[in-house]
């Protein structure tokens, strides 16, 4: 017959064991989250630029339509104020605030949407 110290000895081990496995498959979770929120950093910064230039480009293409460089980067800049007017008007959007969380999730957690998931 065993014995109780070696029955609850072997009862530690075996909670030191899988609190070694979760501390693991924690880390390993952190370390993944914040590899995808680095790149996704990367894309916003590359976005951003790609705008930046975008932009700067499009002013002078209207500069030379219009023959004035303050209209064509007035025009642009129009542009983004109703850009702003839009994104003001649909903030409160139940649809888009749920696919943006959903495309984040995904992303960042690689969760996808189970038919669990109608909020």
């Amino acid at each position: 017959m065993l014995n109780f110290s070696e029955i609850i000895n072997t009862v530690k081990k075996l909670i030191e064991v899988k609190i070694q496995m979760l501390k693991r498959d924690l880390q390993d979770e952190l370390s993944a989250v914040i590899t995808r929120v680095a790149i996704l950093s990367m894309m916003v910064i590359v976005s951003v630029l790609i705008l930046l230039f975008g932009s700067i480009a499009l002013a002078f293409y209207f500069a030379e339509l219009t023959y004035s460089n303050s209209l064509g980067f007035l025009y642009v800049g129009l542009i983004y104020l109703a850009v702003l007017i839009f994104l003001y008007i649909i903030k409160d959007s139940k649809g888009i605030q749920k696919n943006v969380g959903m495309v984040l999730n995904t992303f960042l957690f690689f969760r996808k949407k189970n038919s669990g998931d109608n909020e």
